[in-house]
């Protein structure tokens, strides 16, 4: 059984987060990470068991937190009267509202501005990969059913297809994280 070093653990994850910032997860190199850190790739494979759990731990929480945060938004908006949501998107308190959402939500983003920058720009070849796109499903889930509900004929006339709605929904959230991308203020 191996004898865990203290402090260890925190310059691998100072060291990782460096180095998959650098360059990205695929060319990181996890003997970079390990002699950055004081200590041997082993302790790397004893503690996350390999290169994608150490990804994982340093973007897991803030990427789950995040995306609980919008399917509960997009949740709660949903289990609103039928009426009301239809009026809201003409109501000066609604406005409002979605405001200090997107305030709170860009907030959060910026708050854990580096988990953001790696699950964003730096984690093609892990599972999170696909975050972007996992929040373009939620949000094409949710405008599906405001539009099933709302029994708006945007679909059923024509004006839309799925694939434009997919394509809007895409838009709006690969859009909305290029602040990140671009490292903006």
């Amino acid at each position: 059984m191996s004898n865990r070093v203290e402090g260890v653990t925190e310059k691998l994850i100072e060291s990782a987060t460096r180095e998959f910032l650098r360059h990205g997860y695929d060319k990181a190199s996890m003997r970079f990470i390990s002699e950055e850190a004081g200590t041997t790739p082993r302790s790397i494979y004893t503690r996350y068991g390999d290169k994608e759990g150490l990804f994982t731990a340093l973007v897991e929480k803030t990427g789950d937190e995040l995306k609980i945060m919008f399917e509960k938004y997009m949740a709660e908006y949903n289990e609103r009267p039928v009426e009301e949501r239809r009026q809201l998107f003409h109501d000066d308190d609604f406005a409002a509202e979605y405001q200090n959402y997107m305030e709170t939500i860009v907030g959060y983003m910026y708050d854990h501005l580096t988990e953001m920058k790696l699950l964003i720009c730096c984690s093609a070849g892990t599972k999170y990969e696909s975050y972007i796109d996992e929040l373009v499903d939620i949000n094409e889930k949710y405008t599906l059913i405001y539009i099933d509900h709302t029994k708006n004929d945007v679909l059923s006339s024509g004006r839309a297809t799925p694939v434009l709605i997919h394509l809007l929904c895409s838009s709006f959230m690969y859009g909305f994280f290029e602040v990140i991308r671009h490292d903006m203020s």
